[in-house]
């Protein structure tokens, strides 16, 4: 038997006539019971409070265990395993029986929707040879029914209910409830929709017309009656001196479906159309060039689905001719975050001395001072990935929102991202490349003091023995030193960006791999340097650097998250850019490691 408390609460539900919110009731029945406190061991109590924590219409179909309930959460313990609550393995042929007689039971529609969902959901899973319990699947339908009759449960939770009867319907191919189901549908969603709250409307539209099944049969008043509401609605969302664009393409997106399926090109037209001007005129999405570019990019996604019309073929092109020229007409209000960070002299000077030694008894050789530049400037991969880890550390905007990078002079979108969870490669690449900036002070003070201690042909001596720099290159490279050292930037990282392509490109000749493809010409072009860096070989020939220095190349010349100094150089991208000590600093780091690779015999 379970407490007096608890049987009070739930004979209180029983004959409730308002609104209940199964969230709530699982919260109520966690208060009675002070699971936390100690250890529940009564299976109807257990099975009272499980029924109502389980999460319907569980979204991870990864952690799920193939049915329409999942767990509440999943978090690791303190062994760092991890564990869920509710359980599946909770659950055993008592619980089934429990939760089975509350359903035949009850009186209040929402306590016999849950307790029987939860029976029609999990017998299988726990007994296999269980029968399909009908019976139950036919008691949610007909909760739902009732709940939405009486106005029971509000809109969000009503769509939610209605969607889960309907496939219960279905499945059991319940003629007479499909059809009882179809019209409670389209009579709560009349009753409840509200042009400002997207979610509350489209259900019948998107269930009983767009995706369509032969068990529901529609009339053909029915179906009228259902795309033109929709139609109207739009029409009033964007009739009105604040449309919102984002409320307007809810209701395009399924308008705009149907008419492609019907293959109704006008009424397509005038749907992707208002979708387009609402955007246009909405003050709020005009604002700003990030906000301009974000609606120019969905505007282009969503015409891409219709590419069988050619009115969505020239509309793909007349934007994406906006976009490549949205720097010139729109303002972009950036923010620069900086942090000051104070060095002490003693600490440079220390820094210094690491690589250089001093001028007196210590000056060390040139062989040791680029081996040490080359070291102290080559990011650890691993390092950083732990830095980035550290939830102490890491910025709360990286795991929830999503990033782009957009060029510094036009303003389309180079590079999008989601957030952490989503795509964890691009932010660690993006915080690889941020360190790189980080270094930047210190990697300028080195090369201030290489320019001091040394000169250009002291320098080139030492890259020239390298197997990777040719005879015929030794003009070349002189001319990028001399350039370096009078502080020259823009032409010495000109001449060294290419350099630095067909210097990794050698590595390949020398070891006799393909550096070519075939082209349309029937001859053959070169492979970019960023198939290049991706073959392994960099990696492979610097032993325990080389992962960090693929890596550091990768983030350096031909990431788009990160410096893509090549490619930008290749297309003139931000070529003042190029004038910058530090992007020549940078190219110079690269060479000199490439200068380290000497031949094996």
């Amino acid at each position: 038997m379970i407490r007096t408390e608890l049987q009070n609460y739930l004979e209180g539900l029983e004959t409730s006539k308002d609104m209940l919110d199964e969230v709530e009731i699982g919260q109520e029945i966690s208060k009675i019971l002070k699971p936390k406190n100690e250890k529940l061991t009564n299976e109807e109590e257990i099975a009272e409070y499980i029924a109502f924590h389980f999460l319907p219409k569980y979204p991870d179909t990864q952690t799920s265990w193939g049915t329409y309930y999942g767990p509440l959460y999943i978090l690791p313990n303190e062994k760092g395993q991890y564990s869920e609550f509710p359980s599946i393995q909770g659950v055993n042929t008592k619980t089934l029986e429990y939760w089975e007689n509350r359903a035949n039971q009850s009186q209040n529609p929402l306590l016999v929707g849950r307790y029987a969902d939860l029976v029609f959901d999990l017998s299988a899973k726990i007994n296999s040879s269980e029968n399909i319990k009908y019976q139950m699947a036919r008691k949610v339908i007909d909760s739902t029914i009732t709940i939405c009759e009486q106005g029971l449960a509000d809109s969000l939770d009503s769509k939610q209910k209605l969607e889960r009867a309907l496939s219960l319907s279905k499945q059991i191919n319940d003629k007479d409830r499909i059809n009882k189901i179809k019209e409670t549908i389209i009579n709560t969603e009349r009753r409840l929709a509200e042009d400002t709250k997207p979610g509350t409307w489209g259900y019948s539209f998107e269930w009983l017309v767009l995706h369509r099944d032969p068990k529901v049969v529609l009339s053909e008043e029915e179906e009228k009656m259902i795309i033109s509401s929709l139609a109207e609605r739009l029409e009033r969302l964007t009739n009105t001196e604040s449309s919102d664009p984002w409320k307007v393409e809810c209701a395009v997106n399924l308008l705009a479906d149907f008419y492609a399926l019907k293959k109704d090109e006008a009424s397509l037209n005038d749907a992707l159309s208002k979708l387009e001007q609402s955007f246009r005129s909405n003050s709020r999405a005009n604002s700003d060039g990030l906000l301009l570019v974000n609606y120019l990019e969905r505007l282009r996604e969503v015409y891409s689905r219709y590419l069988q019309f050619q009115f969505a073929k020239d509309a793909m092109d007349r934007i994406t001719a906006e976009l490549s020229n949205v720097g010139s007409k729109a303002n972009f209000d950036m923010k620069e975050i900086s942090a000051e960070v104070k060095v002490k002299q003693e600490d440079i000077d220390r820094f210094l001395f690491s690589i250089f030694g001093d001028d007196k008894d210590n000056k060390k050789e040139i062989e040791e001072v680029v081996s040490r530049l080359v070291v102290s400037f080559v990011p650890k991969k691993d390092e950083l990935e732990k830095q980035f880890n550290d939830p102490n550390k890491q910025f709360i905007f990286r795991q929830l929102g999503s990033n782009m990078i957009v060029s510094d002079k036009d303003g389309f979108p180079i590079a999008k991202f989601g957030p952490v969870s989503e795509d964890y490669d691009s932010h660690l690449g993006q915080y690889f490349s941020e360190n790189l900036h980080f270094q930047s002070v210190f990697l300028n003070l080195s090369f201030v003091e290489l320019r001091k201690k040394y000169t250009p042909e002291s320098l080139y001596e030492f890259m020239g023995s390298s197997a990777l720099f040719l005879p015929e290159d030794k003009d070349y490279i002189l001319k990028i030193l001399n350039a370096f050292w009078n502080k020259d930037f823009l032409y010495s990282g000109a001449l060294m960006v290419p350099l630095i392509e067909d210097t990794v490109r050698n590595v390949f000749r020398i070891n006799k791999l393909s550096f070519i493809k075939p082209n349309s010409n029937a001859g053959y072009d070169v492979l970019p340097l960023y198939d290049l860096l991706n073959h392994g070989v960099i990696k492979a020939i610097f032993g325990s650097l080389g992962e960090n220095i693929e890596y550091y190349f990768k983030s350096l010349l031909t990431s788009r998250i990160g410096w893509n100094l090549r490619n930008n150089f290749a297309h003139g991208i931000n070529k003042n850019y190029f004038a910058s000590p530090n992007v020549s600093n940078r190219l110079l780091h690269v060479l000199l490691c490439l200068s380290l690779i000497r031949k094996n015999k």
